[in-house]
């Protein structure tokens, strides 16, 4: 049984944590983002990650 998380259930699960407010990572070919949904997001969670580098709000 393999434990790891399939391609579908990585994507329900930053589904899900971006739902519920959680930040995820987005990586693609070298790159990555940290990505928040702007409805969910908390004042103290922004702060959070106003307070580790410039954030980029799109």
């Amino acid at each position: 049984m393999a434990l790891g998380l399939t391609p579908q259930e990585a994507l329900a699960r930053a589904r899900a944590d971006l739902r519920m407010g959680v930040a995820v990572v987005l990586e693609n070919a070298g790159a990555s983002a940290l990505a928040l949904a702007a409805e969910t997001a908390t004042d103290e969670r922004l702060a959070d990650l106003r307070a580790r580098g410039p954030v980029d709000l799109a």
